[in-house]
Protein backbone atom coordinates (compact mmCIF):
# COMPACT_ATOMS: atom_id res chain seq x y z
CA UNK A 1 0.00 0.00 0.00
CA UNK A 2 1.33 3.46 -0.89
CA UNK A 3 2.66 5.77 1.81
CA UNK A 4 0.58 8.83 2.70
CA UNK A 5 2.08 12.31 2.80
CA UNK A 6 0.11 14.82 4.88
CA UNK A 7 0.35 17.90 2.66
CA UNK A 8 -3.16 18.77 1.54
CA UNK A 9 -4.73 16.07 3.72
CA UNK A 10 -7.26 16.39 6.55
CA UNK A 11 -6.46 14.89 9.95
CA UNK A 12 -9.09 14.41 12.66
CA UNK A 13 -7.79 13.97 16.22
CA UNK A 14 -9.86 13.15 19.30
CA UNK A 15 -8.51 14.37 22.61
CA UNK A 16 -6.94 17.02 20.41
CA UNK A 17 -7.06 20.07 22.66
CA UNK A 18 -3.94 19.19 24.64
CA UNK A 19 -1.20 16.65 25.23
CA UNK A 20 -0.42 14.08 22.56
CA UNK A 21 -3.39 15.08 20.41
CA UNK A 22 -2.50 18.78 20.31
CA UNK A 23 1.22 18.22 19.66
CA UNK A 24 0.44 15.76 16.85
CA UNK A 25 -1.96 18.30 15.35
CA UNK A 26 0.80 20.92 15.44
CA UNK A 27 3.18 18.63 13.57
CA UNK A 28 0.48 17.75 11.04
CA UNK A 29 -0.12 21.46 10.41
CA UNK A 30 3.62 21.96 9.87
CA UNK A 31 3.49 19.30 7.19
CA UNK A 32 0.67 21.04 5.37
CA UNK A 33 -2.40 19.23 6.71
CA UNK A 34 -5.72 20.70 7.76
CA UNK A 35 -6.74 19.55 11.22
CA UNK A 36 -9.99 18.96 13.10
CA UNK A 37 -9.51 18.90 16.87
CA UNK A 38 -12.21 17.01 18.79
CA UNK A 39 -12.42 17.41 22.55
CA UNK A 40 -14.97 17.45 25.35
CA UNK A 41 -14.62 21.09 26.46
CA UNK A 42 -15.87 23.55 23.79
CA UNK A 43 -13.94 26.52 25.15
CA UNK A 44 -10.59 24.73 25.41
CA UNK A 45 -10.84 23.05 22.01
CA UNK A 46 -11.70 26.37 20.37
CA UNK A 47 -8.66 28.00 22.01
CA UNK A 48 -6.44 25.15 20.85
CA UNK A 49 -7.69 25.41 17.28
CA UNK A 50 -7.10 29.16 17.32
CA UNK A 51 -3.55 28.62 18.61
CA UNK A 52 -2.75 26.32 15.67
CA UNK A 53 -4.27 28.69 13.14
CA UNK A 54 -4.74 28.11 9.44
CA UNK A 55 -7.15 25.39 8.39
CA UNK A 56 -7.75 24.13 11.94
CA UNK A 57 -11.19 23.71 13.42
CA UNK A 58 -12.13 22.86 16.99
CA UNK A 59 -15.25 20.81 17.66
CA UNK A 60 -16.71 19.82 21.02
CA UNK A 61 -17.87 16.20 21.22
CA UNK A 62 -18.02 13.42 23.78
CA UNK A 63 -16.42 10.30 22.31
CA UNK A 64 -18.75 8.10 24.36
CA UNK A 65 -21.70 9.55 22.38
CA UNK A 66 -21.77 8.02 18.90
CA UNK A 67 -24.26 10.61 17.66
CA UNK A 68 -21.97 13.43 18.77
CA UNK A 69 -19.02 11.81 17.03
CA UNK A 70 -21.01 11.33 13.83
CA UNK A 71 -21.95 15.01 13.93
CA UNK A 72 -18.31 16.02 14.47
CA UNK A 73 -17.21 13.88 11.53
CA UNK A 74 -19.95 15.36 9.33
CA UNK A 75 -18.90 18.92 10.25
CA UNK A 76 -15.26 18.10 9.49
CA UNK A 77 -16.15 16.74 6.06
CA UNK A 78 -18.37 19.75 5.33
CA UNK A 79 -15.84 22.38 6.43
CA UNK A 80 -12.55 20.78 5.41
CA UNK A 81 -13.66 18.64 2.47
CA UNK A 82 -13.07 15.13 3.79
CA UNK A 83 -10.97 13.11 6.24
CA UNK A 84 -7.75 11.36 5.32
CA UNK A 85 -6.38 10.36 8.71
CA UNK A 86 -7.87 9.79 12.16
CA UNK A 87 -6.03 9.62 15.47
CA UNK A 88 -8.21 8.24 18.27
CA UNK A 89 -6.30 9.81 21.15
CA UNK A 90 -9.00 10.67 23.70
CA UNK A 91 -8.55 8.77 26.93
CA UNK A 92 -8.60 8.98 30.71
CA UNK A 93 -6.83 7.14 33.49
CA UNK A 94 -8.26 6.00 36.84
CA UNK A 95 -6.91 6.62 40.33
CA UNK A 96 -4.49 3.83 41.12
CA UNK A 97 -6.10 1.28 43.42
CA UNK A 98 -7.41 -2.28 43.41
CA UNK A 99 -10.45 -3.60 41.59
CA UNK A 100 -11.93 -4.22 45.02
CA UNK A 101 -11.46 -0.63 46.21
CA UNK A 102 -12.18 1.43 43.09
CA UNK A 103 -15.57 3.07 42.62
CA UNK A 104 -17.34 0.79 40.10
CA UNK A 105 -18.65 3.80 38.20
CA UNK A 106 -15.09 5.09 37.75
CA UNK A 107 -13.84 1.68 36.54
CA UNK A 108 -16.59 1.52 33.94
CA UNK A 109 -16.15 5.15 32.85
CA UNK A 110 -12.48 4.51 32.06
CA UNK A 111 -13.40 1.57 29.84
CA UNK A 112 -16.26 3.48 28.25
CA UNK A 113 -14.07 6.46 27.28
CA UNK A 114 -10.93 4.53 26.34
CA UNK A 115 -12.48 1.63 24.44
CA UNK A 116 -16.09 2.41 23.52
CA UNK A 117 -15.00 5.98 22.69
CA UNK A 118 -12.39 4.63 20.28
CA UNK A 119 -14.97 2.33 18.69
CA UNK A 120 -17.36 5.29 18.27
CA UNK A 121 -14.58 7.31 16.65
CA UNK A 122 -13.75 4.53 14.21
CA UNK A 123 -17.41 3.84 13.44
CA UNK A 124 -18.20 7.49 12.82
CA UNK A 125 -15.18 8.07 10.56
CA UNK A 126 -15.04 4.79 8.65
CA UNK A 127 -16.91 5.98 5.55
CA UNK A 128 -14.80 9.10 4.85
CA UNK A 129 -11.62 7.12 5.59
CA UNK A 130 -12.62 4.48 3.04
CA UNK A 131 -13.56 7.20 0.54
CA UNK A 132 -10.12 8.81 0.86
CA UNK A 133 -8.27 5.49 1.15
CA UNK A 134 -6.95 6.91 4.38
CA UNK A 135 -5.51 5.68 7.65
CA UNK A 136 -6.63 5.46 11.29
CA UNK A 137 -4.42 5.21 14.38
CA UNK A 138 -5.97 3.87 17.58
CA UNK A 139 -3.91 4.76 20.63
CA UNK A 140 -3.55 1.82 22.98
CA UNK A 141 -0.66 1.62 25.45
CA UNK A 142 2.08 -0.69 26.66
CA UNK A 143 -0.52 -1.35 29.38
CA UNK A 144 -2.23 -3.53 26.77
CA UNK A 145 0.61 -5.99 27.40
CA UNK A 146 1.88 -5.25 30.92
CA UNK A 147 0.16 -6.57 34.03
CA UNK A 148 -2.60 -4.17 35.03
CA UNK A 149 -2.44 -4.59 38.81
CA UNK A 150 -3.83 -1.44 40.51
CA UNK A 151 -4.82 -0.21 37.05
CA UNK A 152 -7.18 -2.91 35.78
CA UNK A 153 -9.71 -0.66 34.05
CA UNK A 154 -7.00 1.11 32.05
CA UNK A 155 -5.27 -2.15 31.12
CA UNK A 156 -8.57 -3.78 30.09
CA UNK A 157 -9.52 -0.78 27.97
CA UNK A 158 -6.16 -0.56 26.20
CA UNK A 159 -6.05 -4.31 25.53
CA UNK A 160 -9.45 -3.88 23.91
CA UNK A 161 -8.17 -0.95 21.81
CA UNK A 162 -5.29 -3.08 20.56
CA UNK A 163 -7.71 -5.81 19.53
CA UNK A 164 -10.07 -3.32 17.89
CA UNK A 165 -7.26 -1.75 15.88
CA UNK A 166 -6.11 -5.11 14.53
CA UNK A 167 -9.67 -5.99 13.49
CA UNK A 168 -10.15 -2.60 11.88
CA UNK A 169 -6.97 -2.87 9.83
CA UNK A 170 -8.03 -6.26 8.45
CA UNK A 171 -11.46 -4.87 7.55
CA UNK A 172 -10.14 -1.68 5.90
CA UNK A 173 -7.44 -3.29 3.77
CA UNK A 174 -9.87 -4.64 1.10
CA UNK A 175 -10.96 -1.02 0.51
CA UNK A 176 -7.44 0.36 0.12
CA UNK A 177 -7.55 2.03 3.53
CA UNK A 178 -5.61 1.05 6.64
CA UNK A 179 -5.31 1.27 10.42
CA UNK A 180 -2.62 0.95 13.06
CA UNK A 181 -2.26 0.64 16.82
CA UNK A 182 0.01 2.88 18.90
CA UNK A 183 1.65 1.55 22.08
CA UNK A 184 3.17 4.24 24.29
CA UNK A 185 4.90 4.06 27.63
CA UNK A 186 4.96 6.96 30.08
CA UNK A 187 4.43 10.24 28.23
CA UNK A 188 4.81 13.63 29.90
CA UNK A 189 1.13 14.62 29.86
CA UNK A 190 -1.38 15.64 32.53
CA UNK A 191 -2.38 11.97 32.92
CA UNK A 192 1.10 11.00 34.08
CA UNK A 193 0.57 12.76 37.41
CA UNK A 194 -1.67 9.85 38.46
CA UNK A 195 1.52 7.78 38.78
CA UNK A 196 4.48 10.12 39.08
CA UNK A 197 2.59 12.62 41.24
CA UNK A 198 1.32 9.94 43.62
CA UNK A 199 3.95 8.78 46.12
CA UNK A 200 2.41 5.36 46.79
CA UNK A 201 1.69 4.63 43.12
CA UNK A 202 5.15 5.85 42.13
CA UNK A 203 6.79 3.55 44.69
CA UNK A 204 4.77 0.63 43.37
CA UNK A 205 5.81 1.45 39.79
CA UNK A 206 9.49 1.47 40.79
CA UNK A 207 9.08 -1.94 42.42
CA UNK A 208 7.37 -3.71 39.52
CA UNK A 209 9.32 -2.42 36.51
CA UNK A 210 12.90 -1.41 35.68
CA UNK A 211 13.57 2.30 35.24
CA UNK A 212 14.39 2.02 31.54
CA UNK A 213 10.81 0.89 30.85
CA UNK A 214 9.09 3.59 32.89
CA UNK A 215 11.28 6.58 32.08
CA UNK A 216 9.07 9.45 30.93
CA UNK A 217 9.40 10.75 27.39
CA UNK A 218 8.38 14.08 25.86
CA UNK A 219 5.13 14.46 24.01
CA UNK A 220 7.10 15.42 20.90
CA UNK A 221 8.64 11.93 20.75
CA UNK A 222 5.31 10.13 20.49
CA UNK A 223 3.73 12.79 18.29
CA UNK A 224 6.59 12.44 15.82
CA UNK A 225 6.10 8.68 15.87
CA UNK A 226 2.38 9.12 15.16
CA UNK A 227 3.05 11.34 12.15
CA UNK A 228 5.57 8.84 10.77
CA UNK A 229 3.12 5.99 11.48
CA UNK A 230 0.46 7.70 9.39
CA UNK A 231 2.91 8.38 6.57
CA UNK A 232 4.05 4.74 6.45
CA UNK A 233 0.63 3.28 7.34
CA UNK A 234 2.38 1.24 10.04
CA UNK A 235 0.35 -1.53 11.74
CA UNK A 236 2.18 -0.82 15.02
CA UNK A 237 3.80 2.28 16.54
CA UNK A 238 5.82 1.53 19.69
CA UNK A 239 7.54 4.14 21.86
CA UNK A 240 9.93 4.07 23.64
CA UNK A 241 11.99 1.60 21.59
CA UNK A 242 12.85 -0.40 24.73
CA UNK A 243 9.33 -1.82 24.63
CA UNK A 244 9.63 -3.26 21.13
CA UNK A 245 11.46 -6.51 21.99
CA UNK A 246 9.23 -6.97 25.03
CA UNK A 247 6.10 -6.74 22.91
CA UNK A 248 7.69 -9.14 20.47
CA UNK A 249 8.21 -11.65 23.28
CA UNK A 250 5.01 -10.87 25.13
CA UNK A 251 3.69 -14.43 25.12
CA UNK A 252 6.60 -15.52 27.30
CA UNK A 253 7.41 -12.23 29.06
CA UNK A 254 3.84 -11.66 30.25
CA UNK A 255 3.47 -14.94 32.17
CA UNK A 256 7.02 -14.60 33.55
CA UNK A 257 6.31 -11.06 34.75
CA UNK A 258 2.95 -12.09 36.23
CA UNK A 259 4.58 -14.90 38.19
CA UNK A 260 7.31 -12.57 39.48
CA UNK A 261 4.69 -10.08 40.69
CA UNK A 262 2.64 -12.85 42.27
CA UNK A 263 5.64 -14.10 44.25
CA UNK A 264 7.13 -10.73 45.22
CA UNK A 265 6.34 -10.04 48.90
CA UNK A 266 6.96 -6.31 48.42
CA UNK A 267 4.27 -6.22 45.73
CA UNK A 268 1.93 -7.99 48.12
CA UNK A 269 2.56 -5.41 50.80
CA UNK A 270 1.87 -2.61 48.35
CA UNK A 271 -1.47 -4.21 47.47
CA UNK A 272 -2.38 -4.47 51.14
CA UNK A 273 -1.31 -0.86 51.72
CA UNK A 274 -3.54 0.39 48.89
CA UNK A 275 -6.45 -1.61 50.34
CA UNK A 276 -5.84 -0.22 53.84
CA UNK A 277 -5.65 3.30 52.45
CA UNK A 278 -8.84 3.06 50.40
CA UNK A 279 -10.96 0.59 52.40
CA UNK A 280 -9.71 0.90 55.96
CA UNK A 281 -7.35 -0.99 58.25
CA UNK A 282 -9.58 -4.07 58.46
CA UNK A 283 -9.78 -4.52 54.69
CA UNK A 284 -6.85 -6.88 54.17
CA UNK A 285 -7.38 -10.26 55.92
CA UNK A 286 -4.47 -11.79 57.80
CA UNK A 287 -4.11 -14.78 55.51
CA UNK A 288 -0.98 -16.18 53.91
CA UNK A 289 -0.56 -15.36 50.20
CA UNK A 290 -1.32 -18.10 47.69
CA UNK A 291 0.54 -18.92 44.51
CA UNK A 292 0.29 -21.15 41.48
CA UNK A 293 0.52 -24.82 42.36
CA UNK A 294 -1.12 -24.53 45.78
CA UNK A 295 -3.65 -27.36 45.99
CA UNK A 296 -7.29 -26.40 46.40
CA UNK A 297 -9.91 -29.06 47.12
CA UNK A 298 -13.42 -28.36 45.80
CA UNK A 299 -15.13 -30.73 48.23
CA UNK A 300 -17.37 -28.75 50.57
CA UNK A 301 -16.93 -25.51 48.61
CA UNK A 302 -19.58 -23.52 46.75
CA UNK A 303 -18.96 -22.71 43.08
CA UNK A 304 -21.06 -20.06 41.32
CA UNK A 305 -21.06 -20.10 37.51
CA UNK A 306 -22.65 -17.55 35.18
CA UNK A 307 -23.96 -18.55 31.77
CA UNK A 308 -24.38 -22.02 33.26
CA UNK A 309 -27.59 -23.38 31.72
CA UNK A 310 -25.67 -24.99 28.86
CA UNK A 311 -22.30 -25.29 27.17
CA UNK A 312 -19.05 -24.58 28.97
CA UNK A 313 -20.76 -23.10 32.04
CA UNK A 314 -22.94 -26.15 32.56
CA UNK A 315 -19.96 -28.46 32.15
CA UNK A 316 -17.87 -26.55 34.69
CA UNK A 317 -20.74 -26.70 37.18
CA UNK A 318 -21.31 -30.40 36.53
CA UNK A 319 -17.68 -31.31 37.02
CA UNK A 320 -17.35 -29.13 40.14
CA UNK A 321 -20.40 -30.91 41.57
CA UNK A 322 -18.68 -34.20 40.79
CA UNK A 323 -15.71 -33.05 42.90
CA UNK A 324 -17.99 -32.54 45.89
CA UNK A 325 -18.83 -28.86 45.52
CA UNK A 326 -22.23 -27.24 45.76
CA UNK A 327 -22.96 -25.28 42.61
CA UNK A 328 -25.07 -22.24 41.77
CA UNK A 329 -26.00 -21.97 38.11
CA UNK A 330 -26.85 -18.46 36.92
CA UNK A 331 -28.36 -17.81 33.53
CA UNK A 332 -30.54 -15.26 31.77
CA UNK A 333 -33.46 -17.70 31.61
CA UNK A 334 -34.38 -18.75 35.13
CA UNK A 335 -36.31 -21.86 34.08
CA UNK A 336 -33.35 -23.10 32.04
CA UNK A 337 -30.98 -22.48 34.96
CA UNK A 338 -33.26 -24.41 37.30
CA UNK A 339 -33.61 -27.30 34.84
CA UNK A 340 -29.82 -27.44 34.43
CA UNK A 341 -29.36 -27.52 38.19
CA UNK A 342 -31.88 -30.33 38.54
CA UNK A 343 -30.00 -32.31 35.89
CA UNK A 344 -26.74 -31.95 37.84
CA UNK A 345 -27.87 -33.14 41.24
CA UNK A 346 -28.95 -32.34 44.80
CA UNK A 347 -26.24 -29.79 45.62
CA UNK A 348 -27.11 -27.59 42.63
CA UNK A 349 -29.45 -24.61 42.40
CA UNK A 350 -30.42 -22.46 39.43
CA UNK A 351 -31.08 -18.72 39.45
CA UNK A 352 -32.14 -16.25 36.78
CA UNK A 353 -29.63 -13.44 36.28
CA UNK A 354 -28.65 -10.86 33.68
CA UNK A 355 -24.92 -10.33 34.26
CA UNK A 356 -25.12 -6.76 32.98
CA UNK A 357 -27.51 -5.92 35.85
CA UNK A 358 -25.97 -5.18 39.26
CA UNK A 359 -29.37 -5.72 40.85
CA UNK A 360 -29.76 -9.17 39.27
CA UNK A 361 -26.26 -10.17 40.30
CA UNK A 362 -26.72 -9.00 43.88
CA UNK A 363 -29.97 -10.94 44.17
CA UNK A 364 -28.48 -14.12 42.67
CA UNK A 365 -25.38 -13.99 44.88
CA UNK A 366 -27.51 -13.43 47.96
CA UNK A 367 -29.78 -16.32 47.01
CA UNK A 368 -26.68 -18.51 46.65
CA UNK A 369 -25.46 -17.52 50.12
CA UNK A 370 -28.87 -18.29 51.59
CA UNK A 371 -28.99 -21.69 49.89
CA UNK A 372 -25.42 -22.87 50.50
CA UNK A 373 -24.10 -20.59 53.24
CA UNK A 374 -21.06 -19.34 51.34
CA UNK A 375 -19.47 -18.65 47.96
CA UNK A 376 -15.89 -19.79 47.36
CA UNK A 377 -15.35 -19.85 43.60
CA UNK A 378 -16.92 -17.56 41.01
CA UNK A 379 -16.70 -18.48 37.33
CA UNK A 380 -17.53 -15.50 35.11
CA UNK A 381 -18.47 -17.46 32.00
CA UNK A 382 -21.55 -15.72 30.57
CA UNK A 383 -20.92 -14.40 27.09
CA UNK A 384 -22.52 -13.88 23.72
CA UNK A 385 -21.43 -13.40 20.14
CA UNK A 386 -22.98 -11.33 17.37
CA UNK A 387 -26.06 -12.64 15.61
CA UNK A 388 -24.08 -12.45 12.39
CA UNK A 389 -20.38 -11.92 11.76
CA UNK A 390 -19.69 -8.58 10.16
CA UNK A 391 -17.21 -5.69 9.86
CA UNK A 392 -17.23 -2.61 12.07
CA UNK A 393 -18.33 -0.56 9.06
CA UNK A 394 -21.75 -2.21 8.74
CA UNK A 395 -22.43 -4.12 11.95
CA UNK A 396 -25.25 -2.48 13.90
CA UNK A 397 -23.91 -0.32 16.72
CA UNK A 398 -26.57 -1.58 19.12
CA UNK A 399 -25.44 -5.14 18.58
CA UNK A 400 -21.76 -4.20 18.89
CA UNK A 401 -22.43 -2.52 22.22
CA UNK A 402 -24.65 -5.37 23.42
CA UNK A 403 -21.92 -7.95 22.81
CA UNK A 404 -19.31 -5.79 24.52
CA UNK A 405 -21.61 -5.01 27.45
CA UNK A 406 -22.23 -8.68 28.23
CA UNK A 407 -18.75 -10.00 27.54
CA UNK A 408 -16.70 -7.27 29.26
CA UNK A 409 -18.86 -5.33 31.70
CA UNK A 410 -20.74 -8.51 32.61
CA UNK A 411 -17.47 -10.11 33.74
CA UNK A 412 -16.45 -7.00 35.69
CA UNK A 413 -19.83 -6.76 37.45
CA UNK A 414 -19.76 -10.46 38.28
CA UNK A 415 -16.37 -10.03 39.94
CA UNK A 416 -17.55 -7.03 41.92
CA UNK A 417 -20.61 -8.93 43.12
CA UNK A 418 -18.49 -11.78 44.49
CA UNK A 419 -15.19 -10.22 45.46
CA UNK A 420 -15.86 -10.01 49.19
CA UNK A 421 -16.98 -13.66 49.28
CA UNK A 422 -13.90 -14.85 47.41
CA UNK A 423 -11.52 -12.88 49.62
CA UNK A 424 -13.27 -13.84 52.85
CA UNK A 425 -13.11 -17.54 51.98
CA UNK A 426 -9.68 -17.57 50.35
CA UNK A 427 -11.34 -18.61 47.12
CA UNK A 428 -10.92 -18.02 43.41
CA UNK A 429 -12.27 -16.35 40.32
CA UNK A 430 -12.20 -17.84 36.85
CA UNK A 431 -12.65 -15.28 34.08
CA UNK A 432 -13.53 -16.91 30.77
CA UNK A 433 -11.67 -15.14 28.00
CA UNK A 434 -10.96 -16.71 24.60
CA UNK A 435 -8.27 -17.33 22.02
CA UNK A 436 -9.73 -14.14 20.52
CA UNK A 437 -7.88 -12.32 23.30
CA UNK A 438 -4.83 -12.58 21.07
CA UNK A 439 -6.11 -13.62 17.63
CA UNK A 440 -7.39 -11.18 15.03
CA UNK A 441 -11.02 -10.20 15.61
CA UNK A 442 -11.82 -9.79 11.92
CA UNK A 443 -15.63 -9.46 11.55
CA UNK A 444 -16.02 -10.19 15.28
CA UNK A 445 -14.50 -7.08 16.80
CA UNK A 446 -16.79 -6.56 19.81
CA UNK A 447 -16.25 -10.12 21.02
CA UNK A 448 -12.49 -9.96 20.46
CA UNK A 449 -12.10 -6.57 22.15
CA UNK A 450 -14.10 -7.77 25.14
CA UNK A 451 -12.13 -10.99 25.51
CA UNK A 452 -8.82 -9.10 25.27
CA UNK A 453 -10.09 -6.85 28.05
CA UNK A 454 -11.13 -9.83 30.16
CA UNK A 455 -7.64 -11.28 29.86
CA UNK A 456 -6.02 -8.01 30.98
CA UNK A 457 -8.48 -7.65 33.86
CA UNK A 458 -7.88 -11.21 35.03
CA UNK A 459 -4.10 -10.85 35.04
CA UNK A 460 -4.22 -7.73 37.18
CA UNK A 461 -6.91 -9.15 39.44
CA UNK A 462 -4.77 -12.21 40.22
CA UNK A 463 -1.88 -10.04 41.43
CA UNK A 464 -4.26 -8.00 43.58
CA UNK A 465 -5.86 -11.09 45.16
CA UNK A 466 -2.74 -13.18 45.80
CA UNK A 467 -1.54 -11.34 48.94
CA UNK A 468 -5.07 -11.55 50.36
CA UNK A 469 -5.04 -15.36 50.15
CA UNK A 470 -7.27 -15.60 47.07
CA UNK A 471 -6.56 -15.96 43.34
CA UNK A 472 -7.84 -15.62 39.79
CA UNK A 473 -7.52 -17.69 36.62
CA UNK A 474 -8.02 -16.64 32.99
CA UNK A 475 -9.47 -19.31 30.67
CA UNK A 476 -8.65 -19.24 26.96
CA UNK A 477 -10.70 -21.44 24.65
CA UNK A 478 -10.50 -22.03 20.94
CA UNK A 479 -13.50 -23.51 19.17
CA UNK A 480 -15.45 -25.52 21.75
CA UNK A 481 -18.37 -27.64 20.58
CA UNK A 482 -21.14 -25.35 21.84
CA UNK A 483 -24.26 -23.75 20.35
CA UNK A 484 -22.37 -20.45 20.01
CA UNK A 485 -19.66 -22.08 17.90
CA UNK A 486 -22.14 -24.13 15.89
CA UNK A 487 -23.97 -20.94 14.98
CA UNK A 488 -20.73 -19.27 13.88
CA UNK A 489 -19.66 -22.24 11.75
CA UNK A 490 -23.05 -22.26 10.04
CA UNK A 491 -22.26 -18.84 8.53
CA UNK A 492 -20.93 -19.45 4.97
CA UNK A 493 -18.54 -16.49 5.16
CA UNK A 494 -17.08 -17.69 8.45
CA UNK A 495 -16.79 -21.15 6.95
CA UNK A 496 -14.89 -19.71 4.00
CA UNK A 497 -12.42 -18.02 6.36
CA UNK A 498 -11.94 -21.39 8.06
CA UNK A 499 -11.32 -23.18 4.78
CA UNK A 500 -9.34 -20.60 2.79
CA UNK A 501 -7.46 -18.55 5.40
CA UNK A 502 -7.09 -20.29 8.75
CA UNK A 503 -4.98 -23.43 9.33
CA UNK A 504 -7.13 -26.49 10.11
CA UNK A 505 -5.74 -27.00 13.60
CA UNK A 506 -6.84 -23.50 14.65
CA UNK A 507 -10.52 -24.25 14.06
CA UNK A 508 -10.66 -27.80 15.34
CA UNK A 509 -13.68 -28.18 17.62
CA UNK A 510 -13.10 -29.85 20.96
CA UNK A 511 -15.68 -31.39 23.31
CA UNK A 512 -17.18 -29.16 25.96
CA UNK A 513 -16.07 -31.72 28.56
CA UNK A 514 -12.45 -30.82 27.75
CA UNK A 515 -13.11 -27.14 28.43
CA UNK A 516 -14.74 -28.03 31.74
CA UNK A 517 -11.83 -30.24 32.74
CA UNK A 518 -9.10 -27.67 32.10
CA UNK A 519 -11.01 -25.14 34.22
CA UNK A 520 -11.51 -27.59 37.09
CA UNK A 521 -7.85 -28.60 36.92
CA UNK A 522 -6.80 -24.93 37.01
CA UNK A 523 -9.00 -24.28 40.04
CA UNK A 524 -7.61 -27.27 41.93
CA UNK A 525 -4.04 -26.03 41.34
CA UNK A 526 -4.75 -22.28 41.45
CA UNK A 527 -3.18 -22.00 38.00
CA UNK A 528 -3.12 -18.57 36.34
CA UNK A 529 -4.27 -19.95 32.99
CA UNK A 530 -6.53 -22.64 31.56
CA UNK A 531 -6.10 -23.22 27.80
CA UNK A 532 -7.96 -25.61 25.49
CA UNK A 533 -7.33 -27.18 23.07
CA UNK A 534 -3.69 -27.97 23.88
CA UNK A 535 -2.28 -26.71 20.58
CA UNK A 536 -3.37 -23.18 21.45
CA UNK A 537 -0.74 -23.11 24.22
CA UNK A 538 2.05 -22.87 21.64
CA UNK A 539 0.33 -19.95 19.93
CA UNK A 540 -0.34 -18.27 23.28
CA UNK A 541 3.33 -18.33 24.27
CA UNK A 542 4.56 -17.33 20.80
CA UNK A 543 1.87 -14.69 20.26
CA UNK A 544 4.28 -11.75 20.15
CA UNK A 545 5.89 -13.11 16.99
CA UNK A 546 3.23 -15.28 15.36
CA UNK A 547 0.24 -12.96 15.75
CA UNK A 548 1.76 -10.03 13.78
CA UNK A 549 2.74 -12.51 11.08
CA UNK A 550 -0.83 -13.86 10.97
CA UNK A 551 -2.21 -10.30 10.83
CA UNK A 552 0.06 -9.57 7.86
CA UNK A 553 -1.17 -12.70 6.14
CA UNK A 554 -4.77 -11.55 6.60
CA UNK A 555 -3.90 -8.10 5.23
CA UNK A 556 -2.60 -9.67 2.04
CA UNK A 557 -5.07 -12.53 1.65
CA UNK A 558 -7.21 -12.36 -1.48
CA UNK A 559 -10.01 -14.40 0.08
CA UNK A 560 -10.35 -11.80 2.85
CA UNK A 561 -10.39 -9.08 0.19
CA UNK A 562 -13.54 -10.74 -1.18
CA UNK A 563 -15.16 -11.84 2.10
CA UNK A 564 -15.17 -8.43 3.84
CA UNK A 565 -17.12 -6.60 1.09
CA UNK A 566 -19.52 -9.56 0.82
CA UNK A 567 -20.17 -9.38 4.57
CA UNK A 568 -20.80 -5.64 4.31
CA UNK A 569 -23.28 -6.10 1.47
CA UNK A 570 -25.05 -8.84 3.40
CA UNK A 571 -25.50 -6.60 6.43
CA UNK A 572 -26.81 -3.76 4.32
CA UNK A 573 -29.40 -5.97 2.66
Amino acid sequence: MDSMELRGKVVLITGGARGIGFETARLAREQGASVALIDLDPEIVSESALALGGDTIGLAADVTDLGAMEAAVAQTVERLGGIDAVIASAGITPPKTTARAIDPAVWEKVVEVNLVGVYNTARAAVEPIISSRGHMVLIASVAAQANGALNTSYAASKAGVESLGRSLRAELEPHGASAGVAYFGYVETDLISEVFGNELADSFRREIAPDFLTRTMPVSQVSGALIEGIRSRAPRIIEPPAWRPILGMRGAVGPFSDRALERNPKVGEFIREFERRDLGEAAAPSRLPVTSGDLYALGGKTVLVTGAARGIGFEIARQAHGRGASVALLDLDRSEAEAAAEAIGPRAAGFGCDVTSKKDLDLAFEATRERFGRIDVVVANAGIGPAQAGPIRTQGTEEWNRVYEVDMFGVWRTVRAGIEDVIENGGQFVLVSSSYAFMNGLMNSAYAAAKAGVEAFGRGLRVELTPLGASATVAYFGWIDTELVAGAFADPLVQRIREDVTPDWMTRKVPVSKAGKVVIDAIEKRNPRAIAPTEWKALFYARGLLVPAFDKRIDEDQAIAQIVPQAEERQRA
